[in-house]
């Protein structure tokens, strides 16, 4: 197989060296291919048929766009989360079925053990924490001009940081309304860098995340409150708390991402696209909490959301 990957930064580069491992030849596009880089290749109908399949990872802010040029080909597209910064999509992309978005977290073995173990009639809340610091985060480059701190580009902890609103609404279900706090920017760039964000789920439990790229305590985790127990998660630490255990396991973060990308070359394979957890028909409900979340911390207000 032959995918053709947009955007040739630390995440598309990332994707090409767990695709490598699974026999797969990548090729970057570029707007203006390297000669002496037989990898890169530009936009024409000749480079672009013999493509399997594409991944966007390009900036946010980009997706949509970069989606309408390449719909064309009528072969599957693996996006980049956030999916879009964009309100309107469009029918013929909402519709399109061979459209994915990457959320790897679903892949994740202690998320997908997680959700088997939620007694939901026993649920009365959830709290999510993702904690980092932007400027440890490339050090080759200047914070400041990364993808993450410019709205230009689609950035912001809402959109950069949305594995975990995905995670909660994998986990707990779809959401009727969201609340977003706006915090005192510490980076001083001209997007949210922290921000408290609360999920009214379907079911009337509520999930509070807190999501910030401005704390050099580096912190991912959540724990889920029951009637009468609780259950825990770190990302740091292979292992998941419930009823008193602890049980253990045994990966690395590319093996979700391989994890991610062999269940997706393996839909492809079979057509049996609708059945991805990605696919597009799943993870629009997370893009319309997303939107809601960015649009309740413009407003300072809560937003409700059809489901």
């Amino acid at each position: 197989m032959i995918c053709c990957i947009i955007g040739k930064g630390s995440i598309g580069k990332r994707h090409a060296s767990i695709l490598k491992t699974l026999n797969v030849k990548v090729l970057f596009l570029r707007r203006k291919p390297e000669k002496t880089k037989k990898n890169e290749i530009s936009f024409n109908y000749k480079n672009l048929k013999k493509i399997n399949f594409f991944i966007i990872a390009n900036p946010s802010s980009f997706h949509l766009q970069t989606i309408k040029k390449i719909i064309q080909f009528n072969k599957p597209i693996f996006v980049e989360k956030p999916f879009v910064t964009q309100t309107k999509v469009g029918k013929e992309i909402q519709n399109y079925k061979k459209l994915f978005v990457l959320y790897q977290m679903r892949f994740d073995p202690r998320i997908k053990f997680i959700k088997k173990k939620i007694p939901f009639e026993e649920i009365k809340k959830a709290d999510f924490i993702w904690k980092s610091f932007l400027p440890y985060w490339h050090k080759y480059e200047n914070y400041k001009k990364s993808y993450a701190s410019r709205k230009i580009l689609g950035g912001g902890v809402i959109y950069t940081m949305s594995h975990e609103i995905d995670t909660a609404i994998n986990l707990l279900g779809e959401v009727k309304e969201v609340f977003a706090k706006k915090n005192k920017n510490k980076l001083k760039i001209n997007v949210e860098d922290n921000t408290k964000i609360i999920l009214i789920h379907k079911q009337n439990y509520f999930s509070e995340i807190e999501l910030s790229f401005a704390s050099k305590k580096n912190i991912r985790k959540f724990k889920i409150e029951f009637k009468n127990n609780y259950l825990s998660w770190n990302f740091f630490e292979n292992k998941v708390y419930y009823k008193n255990k602890y049980f253990k396991f045994k990966l690395n973060n590319d093996d979700i991402y391989k994890n991610q990308m062999k269940h997706l070359l393996s839909i492809v394979m079979k057509r049996n696209y609708e059945k991805s957890a990605v696919h597009i028909k799943k993870i629009i409900h997370t893009q319309n909490v997303i939107n809601a979340c960015i649009k309740s911390l413009n407003k300072n207000k809560a937003i409700k959301i059809c489901v």
